[in-house]
């Protein structure tokens, strides 16, 4: 069995012959996932000061090079977006990649992190690997990983690093046609920016904000130039909407300093939002019924290099389109995913046109970004009650949903964890359900903003505010406690942030457990007369991971 693959710990190499599945399990005493949890994990001890920075103390990109170079140069194999940015990274992703599947190319993602199982970050044609073809893809090339960690000091490769590569070789094994690469942190040190210039279609950078300060040195501005690493020299660059004057100005003159055409994603595709449909989060929903289809519809309007691309030189065009992913920042995020889609265009896939466009972002989802939910025994109550009334209604007095049993409140999983993300989500939520009670619970990093965060999420009035804990990638060391998490609620509070509403002050809690911290939210929205509550659960995509693996919830 393998040592594990830690500083000072020397682990037998395997042979680098390939290995069968059954052969690796029985070298290694487990799965692929055992054999990668062996090696150093930053996602759940933390990232040291610095390390995604283009410093001394930035990760080392030359022993993922020489770990690429063991394994075969896959990342010379096929051409490829490379996304970076602190928020809207996973939705652009995931927007692209579904508009190069309407498209008719076999197109790989990489994405991290993962919600419910790590077998989701690596994707081809819109399907996570498989566990058993994970397994076979580390059988494959782990002697190759194993040479490399000996001859690079034992325990100098990390999990992402050694993930990353096992991504780049699926996608060439399974021969895309093109790759979405979504960053890990910052840029320019990520172990994901080992992409030669002559496969980048274009590097994206969505907006900058203030999220992993000590990894990527501090301000703003160092924030914004870790992302701009990912720039190269004459390739072009898709910037997204910038919240932050001071990070569009780095990002920017790095794009002069290298040469790069710049596409301003938010002024080439341009989205006027037309509503909701069907339905809205109160009327049949609030009574017992049906879940509300949640969709927002937009006209799309495309000009610039963008329109040329995808419609014709000199030609400008407008497109109604419907998303399944809601509100008004992954309208931001679709204009990148389509200026980055024209991008590609121009790179030579040229069946990538306006249908392909529009198909792609109304079929475009993604896990933990406000998904709705309901419990398993809410959802078939509500089915109950859409029965009774589709069937006509009252036959014995009383309403068909006090006849059918009243379902339990809405859930929102939504990984939101900065600032603007805070913002994004309480828009989102009052834009779909206006006057719906609120529950929320909250999980979060112990290396967040978390006063900032919950000043935003104030604004929601909730009924309750529950407070918890939930592991970080698996371990504890990141998790922030819940009295921490409650004291910057308070600390919030005396700073203005949501002041009560109606004259309903909300109940601050703290539970031990997430499940218990739910369930406890659905009790307080319980206690609350009239309209269908909301329970929001929000702070991480691993709190969303948490909840979607332990408690019984659908999706709507």
């Amino acid at each position: 069995m393998l040592r594990a693959l830690l500083p000072g710990a020397a682990a037998a190499p395997l042979p680098a012959a390939t290995l069968s599945a059954a052969a690796f399990s029985t070298a290694t005493g487990g799965s692929a996932l055992d054999w990668l949890a062996r090696f150093v994990n930053h996602e759940q001890r933390g990232v040291p000061a610095a390390a995604g920075t283009d410093s001394d103390a930035g990760f080392d990109l030359g022993r993922m090079r020489r770990l690429l170079a063991d394994v075969g140069e896959p990342q010379t194999a096929w051409p490829a977006v490379h996304v970076a940015g602190t928020k809207g990274k996973g939705s652009t992703v995931a927007m692209l990649a579904a508009i190069l599947q309407a498209a008719g190319y076999r197109a790989g993602a990489y994405t991290s992190p993962h919600i419910r199982s790590l077998h989701e970050r690596l994707a081809v044609g819109g399907a996570p690997i498989a566990p058993a073809e994970l397994d076979a893809l580390v059988a494959r090339h782990a002697g190759a990983v194993e040479a490399a960690a000996q001859r690079d000091g034992g325990g100098a490769l990390s999990h992402f690093e050694i993930l990353t590569a096992l991504a780049y070789k699926l996608f060439q094994e399974q021969q895309v046609d093109a790759a979405v690469i979504e960053v890990g942190l910052g840029g320019v040190r990520d172990a994901t920016n080992v992409l030669p210039p002559a496969s980048l279609a274009a590097a994206v950078i969505t907006a900058v904000g203030h999220d992993h300060a000590a990894a990527l040195g501090g301000s703003i501005k160092a924030i914004a130039a870790a992302k701009a690493g990912i720039m190269q020299a004459g390739r072009p660059v898709v910037l997204g909407r910038q919240p932050e004057a001071a990070a569009q100005a780095v990002l920017l003159r790095r794009a002069q300093e290298l040469g790069c055409p710049v596409i301003h994603a938010s002024e080439e595709v341009r989205f006027e939002p037309a509503g909701s449909e069907p339905g809205t989060s109160d009327g049949a929903a609030a009574s017992g019924g049906a879940a509300p289809q949640l969709r927002q519809r937009a006209t799309m309007a495309l000009s610039g290099d963008t329109a040329a691309a995808l419609v014709g030189p000199g030609e400008a065009v407008q497109l109604d389109v419907s998303l399944r992913l809601l509100g008004a920042h992954q309208l931001d995020n679709a204009a990148a995913a389509v200026a980055a889609a024209a991008c590609l265009r121009r790179h030579g896939l040229d069946r990538i046109d306006l249908q392909a466009v529009a198909a792609g972002l109304e079929a475009a989802t993604l896990p933990g970004r406000f998904q709705l939910c309901q419990f398993a025994q809410d959802a078939d109550v509500a089915a109950a009650a859409a029965a009774m009334t589709a069937q006509g209604g009252d036959a014995g007095g009383g309403s068909s949903s006090a006849r059918a049993g009243q379902p339990g409140p809405w859930v929102v999983l939504d990984g939101a964890h900065t600032l603007e993300s805070a913002a994004a989500l309480a828009q989102t939520l009052r834009a779909a359900f206006p006057t719906a009670p609120v529950a929320l619970v909250l999980a979060m990093a112990e290396d967040k903003q978390h006063r900032d965060i919950c000043q935003a999420l104030r604004t929601l009035h909730p009924v309750a505010a529950i407070f918890t804990g939930v592991p970080i990638a698996g371990g504890a060391a990141r998790s922030a406690a819940p009295g921490q998490l409650a004291a910057a609620w308070q600390a919030a509070a005396i700073l203005g942030g949501g002041r009560p509403r109606g004259g309903v002050r909300t109940r601050e809690l703290i539970q031990a457990s997430l499940t218990a911290a739910v369930e406890r939210a659905r009790m307080e929205l319980r206690a609350q007369r009239g309209e269908r509550g909301v329970v929001v659960v929000c702070g991480s995509l691993h709190a969303v991971g948490a909840v979607l693996a332990h408690l019984p919830l659908v999706p709507c």
